[in-house]
């Protein structure tokens, strides 16, 4: 049956229904008819300046809000300039739409003008990479990417939408085909991990970003306090329960705490929730005894894999009759003392980074969102950030892309309209997405833009310093970022002592508009992992 709707608003119309409420995007001539879609529904379309920062402005939007993010480009460069955004949302898990426009049906694969095959560019980096070349494939695609988001499979998902297919009729007189992708949990996987969690006697938690995507925090929260088993958590996963819960012994990994250490290294049985263990993760981890739930099969390391969602299998598991006994255990832990590994001091007039990220994290309260990019600024603010909500902490840790924040920042402020984020960067990350500056200011968003400056690529240096390379391509010359801000319409000011960076914060924090500090500091060390 004919539709009144063309496949581009019947697109947009799905998008609705699902409760879509924003989409990042840049527009192009193969995505027309997607845009004048949207411009007629209720969706808030978010013009960005450049492809990455639509993907990373999604990317964090998916991560705060727990609920998976769009993303839309035009086809050849638009889609391209996508890619390492979608790998990096790859990396971590995170649930994207990436919509793509694409050439005709029939000048596909001839070297028409902007033609590549994009589907085989996205696979490596999607769940899947749909081509839409008829109203039939729509209709199945989106069924399927909803089916799977709906039991928890996290991760992107690209829809590749051919330009004459747009602006059709949509015929909804066909077979929807649907897949499940996920294994309900059975009644045997849960006798037997209740049999294991008994059986133990230093039990522990690691908590991964699915318990977010899933919507199982509170009933992870009911499982700790009916077995009073003791919780660490991946980067990713701080504040699924908050950290000053003292059953929440904090970061694992590379990072950790010094308790989550002490119970990483001891522990006899370790139940991975929604985590894919990564190599960072596993770093203090000596046990063998593993239960993982996870919902993707590529993640799978433990040889007690569970291919199911978190929700139902905590659900399954606080409704068993069980008693775990950890006081001996939880009395060993809370004995460890907390060791934070400080970055060195210097005799430099400089600010010292930590310094001034300790001004930063003062002001932290629960209506403040961080969002990280890579370099030498997350260091200081994982080792010094108490996180009391989930993602109030973000970074893109798993491939770690410089120019992250500030796009990422847009995506946490819409998604988060109530809070103050912050855009915690470095003088070489900022320049890697610096026009959307122009985003932030166009939408008064209350970003507060946190340059630690010290003129360096500093983690290559500190790279170069420890395997006794002469230092090179390291130095930066940078420009004037006050006034490259206000030309953007931003307040902006230079910090070179701390007297003053407290107060100006603080009075920024409280206008609630947007704000750059190009804070000047030296060429120092991070502390690196114990």
């Amino acid at each position: 049956m004919k539709s009144k709707l063309s496949v581009a608003e019947y697109l947009v119309s799905r998008l609705e229904d699902a409760g879509v409420k924003h989409v990042f995007g840049y527009p192009g001539e193969q995505v027309l008819d997607i845009y004048e879609a949207l411009r007629s529904s209720s969706i808030s379309h978010i013009l960005m300046g450049h492809e990455q920062g639509a993907v990373h402005a999604a990317d964090v939007y998916a991560r705060v809000t727990g609920r998976f993010g769009v993303c839309l480009a035009t086809a050849g460069p638009g889609a391209l300039n996508t890619v390492m955004g979608v790998g990096a949302a790859y990396k971590d898990n995170v649930p994207l739409i990436v919509i793509t426009g694409d050439v005709c049906v029939e000048s596909k694969g001839s070297d028409y003008f902007q033609d590549i095959d994009l589907n085989e560019v996205f696979k490596p980096v999607t769940i899947k990479s749909f081509y839409v070349s008829s109203c039939e494939v729509l209709d199945n695609c989106i069924e399927e990417i909803f089916s799977s988001l709906s039991e928890g499979v996290t991760g992107p998902f690209h829809i590749n939408i051919a330009k004459d297919v747009q602006n059709r009729l949509m015929n909804t007189d066909h077979r929807i085909i649907t897949r499940s992708r996920i294994k309900q949990v059975s009644e045997k996987s849960v006798v037997d991990t209740v049999r294991l969690i008994e059986e133990s006697e230093r039990p522990l938690i690691i908590a991964g970003s699915g318990v977010i995507y899933a919507d199982a925090m509170g009933l992870l929260k009911c499982f700790i306090s009916k077995t009073g088993i003791p919780l660490t958590t991946t980067f990713h996963a701080r504040g699924v329960i908050s950290e000053d819960n003292p059953m929440n012994l904090g970061l694992t990994g590379a990072r950790a705490t010094s308790k989550a250490v002490y119970a990483t290294e001891n522990a006899d049985l370790i139940l991975a929730l929604g985590t894919r263990l990564s190599e960072r993760t596993l770093k203090h981890v000596r046990c063998d005894n593993i239960v993982q739930v996870n919902t993707n099969t590529g993640h799978r390391y433990a040889d007690n894999f569970h291919h199911a969602n978190v929700k139902e299998f905590l659900e399954k598991l606080n409704n068993e009759d069980y008693h775990v006994n950890t006081a001996s255990w939880l009395n060993d832990i809370f004995h460890v003392h907390d060791d934070i590994n400080h970055a060195v001091r210097t005799d430099s007039d400089l600010i010292h980074p930590e310094d001034a990220v300790l001004e930063v994290v003062k002001r932290m309260d629960d209506e403040v969102t961080i969002v990280l990019d890579a370099g030498t600024t997350p260091t200081y603010y994982t080792i010094n950030t108490t996180v009391r909500k989930p993602s109030q902490i973000v970074f893109s840790g798993g491939l770690a892309p410089m120019g992250y924040a500030l796009p990422g920042s847009i995506g946490a402020s819409f998604a988060r309209p109530n809070d103050v984020v912050i855009a915690a960067t470095g003088d070489g990350a900022l320049q890697m997405t610096i026009e959307e500056l122009a985003v932030i200011s166009r939408f008064n968003l209350p970003v507060i833009i946190i340059v630690i400056n010290n003129n360096l690529l500093g983690i290559i240096k500190q790279w170069q310093d420890m395997n006794d390379y002469p230092n090179y391509q390291v130095k930066m010359v940078n420009p004037d970022f006050v006034a490259i801000a206000r030309a953007y319409g931003i307040d902006a000011v230079n910090i070179s002592s701390l007297d003053c960076f407290g107060d100006r914060l603080e009075k920024a924090i409280n206008d609630g508009k947007p704000y750059l500090f190009n804070v000047l500091v030296g060429d120092v060390p991070i502390p690196l992992p114990k």
